[in-house]
């Protein structure tokens, strides 16, 4: 009798935070999940926006999106919805995610042509993550079939003839013989009262963003309100994992580029060219700028 192929049918969900004066990396993440998961994982998300009686009422029914949270403004159930759902991120091992820190201080970005600079340096990463995550959480697979991939809706983005129509081309060109590629890219309103045809979809959009936010506000501590700090904390021992051990974590790797500057040097017949050294880092290289802990005896009060 014939072994079965091992094989992997999956989807992908993106989002990205652009660089800030505070922060100025541009950070992509990126979601991946069996699609035989995907109908109980988008169920149990939802489930969590459920009231005591069973209902998801107006304040429940709220977009969650990490950088509008707020103390002073955010309601509790978006609090609690917020929680649940990081919580479930890092206990339910169906949901893996990548994330990618571009350092825009050491990138050149002549190395990315002269228009749609922007886009460009999006089309480019977004296949790293993509082939970065394939070695990472499904090397083990015979064969692997990627269905549609879901990215938050950019305007940039969806009216760039290359994004949309040759990235799956590139990605073939560029991935194994064991991978293939079907569907297409398809951007989703992260809001799901307002997307109509993916509305189920958002939410795994907004979960990254709420996941994106959460680490990066870690690493850099971009925001010093206490909400955003108390749902960052909840990854936070995670996160130490990952400075001490790069591999020690299945479902979640945090990768940093360059490591090092591209810059001008002068070869032995006396030309100009360029020195790259386009090493990945980790979060091994990085202290969490936010405190482990509240600071302040606020809470008690």
């Amino acid at each position: 009798m014939l072994n079965k192929k091992n094989e992997a049918e999956i989807e992908i969900f993106f989002d990205e935070i652009e660089p800030e004066k505070n922060c100025n990396y541009l950070i992509i993440g990126a979601l991946f999940l069996n699609t035989k998961d995907k109908e109980k994982i988008i169920k149990t998300i939802m489930d969590f926006r459920l009231n005591k009686n069973n209902e998801i009422c107006n304040l429940s029914n709220t977009e969650i999106h990490f950088n509008k949270i707020r103390k002073s403004r955010s309601s509790h159930r978006q609090k609690e919805i917020s929680k649940c759902w990081l919580n479930f991120f890092i206990n339910d091992f169906r949901i893996m995610s990548a994330h990618l820190y571009v350092n825009m201080n050491k990138l050149d970005t002549s190395f990315f042509g002269n228009e749609n600079v922007k886009a460009n340096i999006y089309n480019k990463f977004f296949r790293t993550i993509i082939n970065y995550g394939l070695r990472c959480f499904f090397h083990s697979y015979d064969s692997i079939k990627i269905n549609n991939i879901f990215y938050d809706k950019k305007g940039d983005l969806e009216r760039h003839s290359f994004f949309n129509n040759f990235n799956f081309d590139k990605l073939k060109y560029g991935t194994k013989d064991n991978i293939e590629l079907f569907g297409k890219i398809i951007f989703v309103d992260s809001d799901h009262k307002i997307e109509k045809d993916y509305p189920d979809e958002s939410h795994l959009i907004q979960l990254i963003d709420l996941v994106l936010g959460a680490i990066r506000q870690n690493i850099f501590y971009v925001s010093q309100d206490e909400l955003k700090n108390e749902l960052a904390r909840i990854l936070r021992p995670e996160l130490n994992k990952l400075k001490k051990e790069y591999w020690c974590l299945k479902y979640l790797k945090v990768s940093f580029f360059p490591q090092n500057e591209i810059r001008s040097v002068t070869d032995l017949e006396k030309n100009e060219t360029y020195e790259r050294k386009d090493e990945f880092g980790s979060l091994m290289d990085f202290e969490l700028k936010m405190p482990s802990q509240a600071t302040t005896l606020a809470k008690w009060f």
